[in-house]
């Protein structure tokens, strides 16, 4: 794991947008958050935090065994937020990162991309959109932090690629 933080040529967060990321967490929490930070074309800067619901609770409710978790371990953006994703990939600000939160996760740092984090974000062994991916570590007492994640091509997967602190004390 890095204790780097990230740097360009990846898109990084501004202190904006992950104030944003961290304050959605707090909301959400017990329930894993999610959403699509935008940011200027032709630049890597991921500024425009836009949090979107996680239906992973409807899914649950629709076909439990199919859909084995609930929104405490796991996400899913619903068909709309995709929609919103993949057309702002054609604008002048495009998606850069997806984002979600793991939930008092019982091991050190929950800042971790996972097995079910890699497989959702690929399609037959690709990347499924070209964004990189952050994910919030938060637990009862608050945000902990997070981590980013790119492709890595050669490894075929996504790897940490940096690391964002956790809110100061009155951020909490």
């Amino acid at each position: 794991m890095s204790a780097a933080r990230v740097a360009t040529p990846h898109p990084v967060l501004t202190d904006g947008a992950l104030a944003e990321i961290y304050a959605h967490a707090r909301r959400e929490h017990p329930n894993e958050c999610c959403g699509i930070v935008f940011g200027p074309k032709t630049e890597a800067v991921a500024a425009r935090a836009v949090a979107c619901v996680n239906i992973q609770n409807e899914l649950h409710a629709e076909d439990p065994v199919k859909h084995t978790r609930d929104a405490r371990t796991a996400y899913n953006l619903g068909a709309g937020d995709l929609f919103k994703l993949q057309k702002s990939l054609r604008g002048d600000e495009p998606a850069k990162i997806v984002y979600h939160s793991h939930v008092d996760v019982g091991r050190a740092d929950g800042a971790y991309f996972s097995d079910t984090d890699q497989a959702a974000a690929q399609m037959e062994g690709e990347p499924t959109y070209p964004v990189e991916y952050v994910v919030v570590d938060i637990r009862r007492d608050g945000v902990r932090g997070a981590a980013q994640f790119a492709w890595d091509a050669a490894a075929r997967g996504y790897v940490e690629i940096g690391r964002y602190p956790a809110p100061s004390e009155t951020g909490r």
